[in-house]
């Protein structure tokens, strides 16, 4: 099987693994939003005409991110490759359909409160009480937040696949999630705070010490890239995660492979 063919069996991997390893950290994890019924659709708060910010399509690039910024470029201190799985970016571009749909739900339950699910109540509620602190505290509410409002369940279990990416208010209205689920709320929760996208990545990666694949967010700060983990409380410096050997990064602007994914794909 050639290595790229084996680097799309990552990802069927990562669904299988990281709820799993979340669970086994934290057994008695109190769930503040367990219950929380489904998130609704834009169309069932006609939040059609609301003017939204878009996140925009994802166009995925090749070219190397970061040429006219100030080094670290990437999470991890790892260069980038062109090498990807065929089916990465049109995962990726799908999910942002849903985003955009719970971007106009989250508009509409600001302009309108007697709207608003419980799901997108808990999602601002995320947000606007991490406004009210500032640097690493910001990010640490977030953090902790999330991954007290998401019990961990695989995809197969709750949606029966192996592999499927949930917007963040599919995820807050189940309440529950795989370690992608959490990385995609904090993502999108980090970008309606106003951080800048460029600073943003999700990515996923190879935890060597459980020997699973896992997701996390990566966000860029004065001093490096800061990491934001459903496995802990602790706001992580990247390159304290030693036991991580990044494999993709995804933004808003492109999906692209670190050059260990080619590694880790050959290796198995």
């Amino acid at each position: 099987m050639s290595a790229f063919a084996q680097l799309a069996r990552v990802f069927l991997l990562v669904a299988l693994c990281c709820s799993a390893a979340y669970a086994d950290m934290y057994p008695n994890l109190v769930v503040a939003a367990a219950n929380i019924p489904d998130a609704g659709l834009a169309t069932e708060n006609n939040a059609g005409d609301v003017a939204v910010p878009a996140l925009g399509a994802v166009k995925p690039s090749l070219d190397k991110f970061g040429q006219d910024r100030l080094e670290p470029a990437e999470p991890f201190g790892l260069p980038l490759s062109a090498a990807l799985p065929a089916d990465l970016p049109a995962k990726w571009q799908e999910l942002q359909s849903r985003l955009l749909a719970d971007e106009k739900v989250l508009a509409a339950c600001r302009a309108d409160e007697s709207v608003c699910s419980r799901a997108a109540r808990r999602f601002l509620s995320i947000v606007d009480l991490a406004r009210e602190r500032e640097g690493r505290a910001r990010l640490g509410w977030v953090n902790r937040a999330v991954n007290l409002s998401i019990r961990p369940v695989s995809d197969l279990e709750q949606y029966g696949y192996l592999d499927f990416w949930a917007s963040p208010l599919q995820t807050l209205g189940s309440g529950a999630g795989d370690c992608e689920d959490y990385a995609i709320v904090k993502y999108v929760a980090l970008r309606d705070m106003g951080f800048d996208p460029t600073d943003l990545r999700f990515v996923i990666v190879r935890d060597t010490a459980r020997q699973t694949d896992h997701a996390v967010v990566a966000v860029r700060d004065d001093q490096g890239w800061l990491i934001l983990d459903n496995r802990t409380m602790a706001i992580l410096n990247a390159e304290d995660a030693r036991q991580y050997q990044p494999l993709f990064s995804l933004d808003q602007q492109s999906v692209r492979a670190f050059a260990s994914a080619v590694d880790h794909a050959t290796d198995r």
